[in-house]
């Protein structure tokens, strides 16, 4: 069954209004609920006022909450009025500042308290379950019981001490000291409802200085707590964004070991488009796969075989990265690159650059051949490399769910027919290709 609990919108912004710097919390919680603007004049779920009290109260401290309740009198002016005109008023009967008279003053206002908070609660909650308001129980001469029972919860004690704290010191604390104490055990907690049970002491003290010079030294020691509360959550958000990072970046090097460098730095620059979207472009393509792999896959152990392999291709793609390739795919044994996007130096240029790194490769390729030969490794593989210079298809081709950066178009069948026509350990180009580098 839902619970329909709810009170006025002007409780809820009574918090917002205090909360000043950590305003932030409290918007957070809105917008998870949906909300843009409070209406002092509607009612809303008495969940949103306890959820703005446990963010605030996770990040921050009991101290933020105490910071909150406090400064709440300051939002009712009429409520304030109200009382220090009762307080003036019984005290004209009698002889302000005498003992005796001004006991009789704080009964008389602890039960005219009650009085008025009770209509207060009362019409600001409906479709509660709680028998929301005060109760207020003499101990004795100078000690009283309070039973707060509200739409809170235990664990936000601290609201409901601020709140108490600062009644007291505005209107009694020039002739009284005060001691309250929260019997938590006594206290009690329903699904829409929590009662808070204190115990308050009030001890005579004529000396205990003004009422406003009383609530403005426990201001600013609470503003002093929260100020330090705040720097250590600073620090701790400071610490958590740097651990943040250190896991970006540690992801990232994960992530470039499935990306092409160029794809990689872009992406995490959020220069990178990740809408299904295409475009032509002159690309110098680039395959290779090794001619003798089936034969030579069959007489060696699987471990042998992964182990030549992967380092066949950590140089290849060593050298592909060296001339600034955009290393597409492994298909198997294959390789494929292309050069000209998504950075280009020119067609001409990065033809160039293209044949160069098949160079590089085939050099690197007899520098293998020897090393494995050496290490046991009967028939080392025989790569065979082809080129070609046309206009493709590139860009992110699949789905909402996954995309692929890749090239498509007739150049790059081409391509792929000129390495298989390659003769073991050659480099077959096209035309247009060679036009680009016959001078080399």
């Amino acid at each position: 069954m839902k619970n329909n609990t709810q009170i006025t919108g002007q409780t809820i912004l009574s918090t917002i209004k205090t909360m000043s710097a950590l305003s932030a919390v409290a918007e957070k919680v809105l917008q998870s609920n949906g909300i843009s603007e409070i209406d002092p004049e509607k009612y809303y779920s008495f969940q949103i006022r306890r959820q703005i009290h446990q963010a605030t109260l996770d990040r921050f401290g009991e101290i933020a909450l105490v910071y909150f309740g406090f400064n709440t009198l300051s939002n009712y002016p009429e409520w304030k009025q109200t009382m220090a005109n009762f307080i003036a008023k019984e005290r004209e009967k009698g002889g302000r500042g005498d003992p005796g008279h001004e006991l009789r003053v704080l009964e008389k206002y602890l039960l005219f308290v009650e009085e008025k908070a009770n209509e207060a609660f009362r019409s600001g909650v409906i479709n509660g379950s709680g028998a929301y308001g005060y109760k207020i129980i003499k101990i004795s001469e100078n000690c009283w019981e309070k039973h707060i029972t509200n739409t809170s919860q235990i664990s936000h004690w601290g609201f409901t001490l601020g709140t108490e704290t600062n009644n007291f010191l505005t209107f009694l604390s020039d002739f009284w000291d005060h001691e309250l104490s929260f019997q938590k055990d006594e206290s009690e907690e329903g699904s829409d409802w929590c009662k808070f049970v204190i115990r308050e002491t009030f001890n005579w003290n004529p000396k205990s200085g003004s009422a406003d010079q009383n609530v403005m030294k426990e201001r600013v020691k609470i503003n002093e707590a929260l100020i330090v509360s705040v720097m250590r959550d600073a620090e701790n958000q400071k610490n958590l964004v740097e651990n943040q990072k250190e896991e970006l970046k540690a992801v990232s090097k994960k992530l470039a070991k499935y990306l092409p460098p160029q794809i990689h730095e872009a992406v995490f620059a959020g220069k990178m488009d990740t809408q299904i979207t295409t475009r032509r472009k002159k690309l110098s393509i680039f395959f290779s796969d090794i001619k003798n792999f089936t034969s030579t896959s069959e007489g060696l152990q699987p471990e042998d075989l992964t182990k030549y392999l992967n380092e066949y291709f950590s140089e290849m793609t060593a050298i592909a990265i060296e001339y600034g390739a955009t290393i597409d795919k492994y298909i198997g044994d294959a390789m494929m690159v292309f050069f000209g996007d998504p950075s280009s130096k020119g067609e001409r240029q990065d033809a160039r650059a293209c044949v160069r790194m098949a160079l590089m490769m085939q050099d690197r390729m007899k520098v293998l051949q020897e090393k494995w030969s050496n290490e046991g490794f009967a028939d080392p593989f025989q790569v065979r490399m082809g080129v070609n210079t046309g206009y493709c298809n590139v860009g992110n081709f699949g789905s909402d769910q996954r995309l692929t950066y890749t090239i498509i178009g007739g150049e790059v069948n081409v391509a792929q027919r000129l390495e298989a026509a390659a003769a073991a350990n050659g480099l077959l180009i096209s035309y247009e290709t060679y036009a680009h580098v016959q001078d080399m």
